[in-house]
C-alpha cells in the first residue's frame, strides 16, 4: 500500500486532499467487515461435517502453508486492483480499464473497490477452508451457513 500512493498517480480525495500520502480504508468499513466475518464465522459452527470416529491430529506444517498462500493471494490480488484503479486515473489510455471499456475510477470509487474486494473475498474463503481432503463444493454447507454468508454478502455490497 505505501509503495501506491495515491497522490503520485492524481487520485485524491476531494473531501481530504492531505490524506493522499498512502491509500487507505476508512475505520468504519474495517469494523463492518469484521462484524460481518465474524458472524459469518461463528455460523460455520453448525456446518454440516463428517465426524471421525477418532479424535483429530492437526497437521500444523500443512495448515500454516495453505493459510498462508490463502493469505499471499488475497494481498496480491488486492494490490494488483489497487494498483489498476490507480492507474486507471494516471495513464488511462493504457490501462485496463481502458481496455476493457470502463471508465477511469475516482477516489470514492477505489476506497469503493477495495473494501467490496476485501470484504467479498473474506466471506467466500471461508467455503474454501471448509473442507479438508475434497473440494470445497462436495459438501453442501448448513443452512444456517449459507443463510450467514448469503446475508453478510448482502449487506457488505449494499453498504
Amino acid at each position: 500500500v505505501f509503495a501506491l500512493p495515491p497522490k503520485e498517480y492524481g487520485a485524491v480525495d476531494p473531501a481530504h486532499p492531505e490524506q493522499a500520502e498512502f491509500f487507505h480504508l476508512p475505520v468504519l468499513m474495517f469494523m463492518l467487515i469484521t462484524l460481518l466475518n465474524d458472524g459469518t464465522l461463528m455460523a460455520i459452527g453448525y456446518d454440516r461435517v463428517v465426524p471421525q470416529p477418532r479424535p483429530q491430529k492437526w497437521n500444523l506444517p500443512v495448515l500454516f502453508f495453505i493459510a498462508a498462500v490463502l493469505a499471499g493471494v488475497a494481498c496480491v490480488s488486492s494490490l494488483l486492483l489497487l494498483w489498476m484503479t490507480l492507474d486507471s486515473i494516471h495513464q488511462y489510455e493504457h490501462s485496463w480499464f481502458y481496455k476493457m471499456g470502463m471508465p477511469p475510477a475516482d477516489y470514492p470509487h477505489i476506497i469503493t473497490m477495495i473494501y467490496l474486494k476485501v470484504s467479498i473475498s473474506d466471506f467466500l474463503t471461508l467455503f474454501s477452508s471448509r473442507t479438508q481432503d475434497q473440494p470445497f463444493f462436495q459438501y453442501a454447507p448448513s443452512r444456517i451457513l449459507m443463510v450467514a454468508a448469503t446475508v453478510s454478502l448482502f449487506v457488505s455490497t449494499i453498504v
